[in-house]
């Protein structure tokens, strides 16, 4: 009866054995599809970021509104103002409420003008976009990209429709699609609505080719997908009829679950398998033998066997989470220098012709190149702003004592200058001590008293109080001002990210500010929360607690030679007197 018993139990040992394989394989396959799905992922983040780049530098237009209004929106436009304000382009035109051409330029030929009712840039501003970015259309020999911009005047809505040289844009076009990291063979595009390539990484595919084989059309119908070896993934252009097409071969891009990589961990599942095929065979054998004491060994070599298939299965998944962190943080610094780098150039090429062009530059040129380097300023900042929220709890410092009246003393030295413009009045009482990252306190406190100078009432002195109070281990910093003030029902919506309760135009900044002070808090294991009523100041309040413990934390970080390494902080306790 005892050893009906044991086979039975062996029985319902290898059904459980059999179910674990069955849920390894499972999970096995799943991990294998999430990490493709991961590289899918990945490929789409660049077509957005890259899409969302060359989109912010054409809605810049809107900022002309005002301008093609004072200058288009009298009675009539002669053919010489069209031609004065039109240089540098193949044609101008201008349409009024029914669609009808009120003055062009005199580049505007008969051709261009029966295209105008199939024009995609016009559909577009009809549709209710500001403005509109059409397709590569015939235009005599050169061909022509159709951009349409909609502005209100006294007579009705009118539209200004410019058709440009393909070759303005592509040679610009083509250096930012170069910048898009991908692997070994890759190739971008991007493309209009008839599927006419406007710019190209592909030699085999420069500008005006346009994808006419079945194959291609077909997958050009589809967001994503496999063709001819390659997969690619499209995005689509705002405000236009554009796309952005990421194109690279399956082997290099997917190579991180494909070939061998992928057999490996099957191979692995076999093994497996196969030792646990063996121990139920020795099991059966010890049973045979009727020997309590071999079966007892049986049972706990089969409990090892568990054990250990169990532990290798949490080592390898917490390699591929280093991995997987290692490379996220990889993309965020590619991602960084990579939308930076234009930036630069931008400002450093519109700096050096105001510098050199002087004498030749009219007020409008003169202004012109001001606001294209502000605007890169502030999307340079933007982009800095972003990488240090982004790295507040991969890049932080490990906790030690840090002294917030020493902090807050080199804050207000590096923000003398905006004090001293504003008249503001800042009085600091007692502050303590705390175990903190330095380097994120100063971030802290610097945002919390700049914000509060910033948002001052006009014709009244600036004022901000800072105070602290320890209650139970947890320290209370307070920053008190006589500012502008919010309604109460934004109190926690101004510590989202890109969150502005104003214009840009009437108070500068990112919106991350209190984003960032919000996070840095929150590693810290505190809060902050803001008090205010408009016209009546605002009041921020800081809880931290006062006594940290730091435990072992893996940081990514890469090397000179861009190589992954590990920093493990040592898991220490400073202990600080209240």
């Amino acid at each position: 009866m005892r050893r009906r018993e044991a086979v039975l139990a062996l029985y319902a040992v290898a059904l459980v054995v059999l179910a674990l394989l069955t849920v390894f394989a499972i999970e096995l396959s799943n991990t294998e599809a999430k990490s493709k799905r991961d590289v899918e992922s990945r490929v789409h983040e660049r077509g957005v970021l890259a899409a969302a780049l060359i989109d912010s530098l054409f809605q810049s237009v809107q900022q002309e509104v005002p301008q093609d209004a004072r200058r288009y929106g009298t009675p009539t436009v002669t053919t010489r103002t069209m031609d004065r304000f039109g240089q540098g382009t193949a044609y101008t035109v201008l349409l009024g409420p029914a669609g009808n051409v009120i003055a062009h330029s005199s580049g505007f030929t008969a051709q261009a003008g029966s295209d105008l009712v199939h024009s995609a840039a016009l559909a577009l501003t009809r549709a209710g976009d500001g403005y509109g970015l059409g397709n590569l259309v015939p235009y005599g020999k050169t061909r022509a990209i159709e951009f349409a911009v909609r502005f209100p005047t006294r007579y009705g809505s009118r539209t200004l429709l410019t058709g440009s040289p393909p070759t303005v844009l592509g040679t610009f076009i083509a250096a930012d699609l170069r910048k898009i990291p991908g692997v070994k063979g890759a190739h971008n595009y991007l493309i209009d609505g008839n599927d006419t390539v406007l710019g190209s990484t592909n030699p085999a595919k420069p500008a005006g080719y346009v994808f006419r084989q079945p194959a291609q059309v077909q997958a050009l119908t589809k967001t994503s997908g496999d063709s001819d070896g390659h997969y690619y993934d499209q995005v689509q252009l705002s405000d236009s009829t554009w796309r952005i097409v990421l194109a690279a071969p399956n082997g290099p891009l997917f190579a991180s679950v494909s070939g061998l990589r992928k057999w490996v961990p099957w191979l692995i599942f076999i093994c497996f398998a196969l030792f646990a095929v063996a121990a139920l065979a020795l099991g059966r054998r010890a049973l045979r033998s009727a020997d309590e004491v071999r079966e007892a060994n049986a049972r706990l070599a089969l409990l090892n066997s568990e054990l250990e298939s169990t532990n290798e299965a949490l080592e390898r998944r917490a390699r591929e989470l280093a991995r997987s962190n290692a490379e996220l943080e990889q993309f965020a610094s590619i991602a960084s220098h990579d939308l930076q780098e234009p930036l630069r150039k931008v400002r450093t090429f519109t700096q050096q012709v105001t510098v050199i062009e002087a004498d030749r530059l009219s007020d409008r040129g003169r202004d012109y190149l001001g606001r294209a380097n502000a605007a890169a300023e502030r999307m340079q900042k933007l982009i800095e702003d972003l990488l240090k929220f982004s790295r507040v709890a991969t890049h932080g410092r490990p906790f030690a004592p840090v002294d917030l009246a020493q902090v807050t003393r080199d804050v207000l030295d590096d923000l003398e200058a905006q004090v001293e413009r504003s008249g503001a009045e800042v009085d600091v009482g007692p502050l303590p001590t705390i175990t903190a990252d330095a380097l994120q306190m100063r971030q802290l406190m610097q945002n919390l008293i700049s914000n509060a100078i910033k948002f001052r009432r006009e014709g009244v002195t600036p004022e901000v109080s800072i105070e602290a109070s320890t209650v139970e281990d947890q320290a209370r910093i307070t920053v008190r001002d006589n500012g502008i003030g919010f309604e109460a029902q934004y109190a926690r919506r101004i510590f989202r990210v890109f969150e502005r309760l104003h214009g840009r135009g009437e108070y500068p900044g990112t919106g991350i500010g209190l984003a960032l002070c919000r996070r840095i808090a929150e590693r810290h294991g505190g809060t902050v929360v803001a008090e205010s009523e408009p016209g009546a100041g605002a009041t921020f309040t800081v809880t931290l607690p006062m006594r940290q413990r730091d435990e072992v934390l893996i940081v990514a970080a890469y090397d000179e030679d861009g190589e992954y390494a590990r920093r493990d902080a040592e898991a220490q306790e400073t202990h600080v007197p209240a």
